[in-house]
C-alpha cells in the first residue's frame, strides 16, 4: 500500500512562474540615481515581509528607500500591481501531475515563501483544499529553517516518511530531506515521471 499521503508544492516557479522584472522595471522608472539602481536590484530583502513582521505599506517604504526613490502613497499600488505583474501562467507539467496524485488518493498541499501580497496568485481550486495552503507569513517562518517543514507536518499530522515535497531551491529540499522526507527538486522536463516513481 502506498505511504504516501500528501504531496507538498511550492509556488513561484513549481506552480507558475514568477519574476520581480516588473517591480525593477517600475524602479528604474522612479528611482533618483538610475546609474546606481543596475548595483542593487535583486539585492532587496524581503524576508521580514514574507515572515508577516512588516506591512505592505511599510515594504513598499523599505523598497524605496533602497532603491532611493521618493516615496508617495500612491506607490504602495503601484507596487503592488508589479508584483502582480509578475505572476506568469500555471505550468501544465505541475497540473497534470496534481491530478495524478489526486487520482490516486493524495492531497497537494503548498508551502511557499510567500508574498503576502500575492497570496491571491495560487488558485488551485479543486487541486488543493484551503486548509492546506501554508505561508511563510501565516507560520512566521520561511524555508530551508527545518522549523517550518515540522510545523507542516503537525498540521498534517503525518510522518515525513508519509510526505513528497516539490521545490526548485536545491536548498530547500535538501532541508526537507534531512527531516526524511522524499524531496524533488523542480525540473519541467522531469516533474511527471519524479512524481510517478512514489506513487506507484
Amino acid at each position: 500500500m502506498n505511504k504516501i499521503k500528501y504531496c507538498i508544492w511550492d509556488v513561484g516557479e513549481v506552480i507558475y512562474s514568477f519574476s520581480l522584472r516588473p517591480l525593477h522595471q517600475w524602479c528604474q522608472e522612479n528611482t533618483n540615481t538610475p546609474q546606481k539602481l543596475n548595483e542593487k536590484l535583486g539585492h532587496f530583502n524581503y524576508n521580514d515581509y514574507m515572515k508577516g513582521l512588516v506591512s505592505f505599506s511599510d515594504l513598499c517604504k523599505e523598497l524605496c528607500t533602497f532603491y532611493d526613490i521618493t516615496y508617495s502613497e500612491k506607490y504602495d499600488e503601484e507596487i503592488n500591481k508589479a508584483l502582480h505583474s509578475g505572476v506568469g501562467k500555471f505550468f501544465q507539467e505541475t497540473r497534470q501531475a496534481q491530478q495524478e496524485l489526486l487520482k490516486k488518493g493524495i492531497k497537494n498541499c503548498i508551502l511557499s515563501n510567500a508574498l503576502p501580497a500575492l497570496a491571491d496568485t495560487a488558485d488551485c481550486q479543486n487541486i488543493v483544499e484551503p486548509e492546506h495552503i501554508f505561508c511563510s507569513f501565516d507560520l512566521g517562518l520561511l524555508k530551508p529553517d527545518a522549523k517550518i517543514y515540522q510545523t507542516v507536518l503537525e498540521h498534517l499530522n503525518c510522518t515525513a516518511e508519509e510526505v513528497i515535497f516539490v521545490d526548485d531551491k536545491p536548498e530547500n529540499t535538501k532541508a526537507a530531506a534531512k527531516l526524511g522526507i522524499d524531496a524533488i527538486t523542480f525540473n519541467h522536463q522531469t516533474i511527471i515521471e519524479d512524481i510517478r516513481r512514489y506513487i506507484k
